[in-house]
């Protein structure tokens, strides 16, 4: 049986099964509940329960006093709804509510998608969380402490999994464990979250969004997060990479894209031919991606997310100017890793 969760500050709502905690429920719906342990022995998770009726669903060590019960205070962590609640509780909205955290995950799969690029998901211990944000990046440790920033490309709705997307980069040691030495089973170590790339979900207006290559990784956590989240603000959604293979999750946008009638997907391929002196990759971007922006109704009121190499953030940035978008409302995101840039750099991407 399945119960309404209302946050009382905030409004937002999520469905709790009688056999869950609030908390896990919370987590699964994309709500960022505030917790620490999620065992019962820190107490961040508690809350107040203004109205409907809870049971508790195991014991705990943090100890709540007479006051607070009869004020009706439990614990999210330890407490399963019995009927629709309202609950008043603290959700972490922005970075600085989320504490850095350190953890040791184990790898449990590595997808090759080309020889140089892989995508590895890693398992977060049984009795542990990672709190972070959608759009957050981490910093990521193998047994030779060599480490790279990466950004997290899998929903916090899923905190028990992560997805890390890494091109190959010659002559970095992390990249050339995670090419040649790591496998599954083997364990690194994770820091963080960092990073303020994130959605304000008390707003409404459009959303659009543009990366280029492994860029889409921290995309990729903001759509799944904005999906889970049941949202209806129009999303535009814009992949730029080298040719089909640099869209390397293209079948996952077009099932979205099929999904959801609120969203626009165009993927845009750049080729790597020289035209005037120029590659044709910057030319694709000043000619494709301006035509795309044409569909966008009201730019001037969108927040505008970008995930791109330097090379090319200036430039993405003039189109926005030239469609009447305000700067303001700009987040941009600085790829985490080696973007293929070999389709608008002449000595990139190899």
């Amino acid at each position: 049986m399945s119960f309404e969760v209302r946050l009382a500050t905030s409004g937002k709502r999520f469905h709790a099964e009688a056999h869950e905690s609030i908390l896990d429920a919370a987590i699964r719906a994309g709500i960022p509940l505030n917790y620490g342990c999620s065992n019962g022995n820190c107490g961040l998770c508690k809350a107040k329960i203004v109205s409907g009726n809870t049971k508790l669903l195991r014991t705990h060590d943090f100890v709540i006093r007479e006051a607070e019960k009869i004020q009706g205070h439990a614990l999210m962590c330890s407490n399963a709804c019995q009927s629709d609640v309202v609950i008043d509780a603290e959700i972490a909205e922005v970075p600085d509510d989320i504490p850095v955290q350190a953890l040791r995950v184990k790898v449990r799969k590595i997808d090759r998608i080309s020889d140089d690029l892989v995508i590895i998901t890693a398992q977060v211990p049984r009795s542990i969380r990672l709190r972070f944000l959608a759009g957050q990046y981490m910093q990521v440790t193998d047994a030779q402490q060599e480490s790279h920033h990466y950004a997290i490309a899998s929903c916090p709705c899923d905190a028990k999994r992560l997805e890390f997307h890494v091109r190959k980069q010659e002559g970095d040691p992390f990249s050339d464990t995670v090419f040649n030495r790591l496998s599954v089973g083997a364990w690194l170590d994770i820091h963080g979250p960092y990073g303020d790339f994130i959605i304000d979900e008390s707003k409404d207006n459009p959303l659009v969004m543009i990366a280029f290559d492994t860029g889409f990784a921290a995309v990729k956590s903001l759509m799944e997060h904005v999906t889970d989240q049941d949202s209806e603000r129009p999303i535009y959604l814009y992949w730029l990479g080298c040719g089909a293979e640099g869209l390397y999750m293209h079948n996952l946008c077009r099932s979205w894209a099929d999904a959801l009638d609120q969203l626009t997907y165009v993927p845009i391929h750049l080729q790597e031919n020289i035209v005037d002196d120029r590659y044709e990759g910057l030319l694709g971007i000043e000619e494709k991606l301006s035509l795309a922006l044409q569909q966008i109704e009201h730019l001037e009121d969108a927040d505008v997310f970008t995930a791109l190499p330097d090379l090319i953030t200036k430039l993405v940035r003039q189109l926005l100017m030239q469609k009447g978008f305000q700067s303001r409302q700009l987040h941009h995101e600085p790829i985490r890793g080696n973007p293929d840039l070999k389709c608008i750099h002449p000595e990139a991407g190899a």
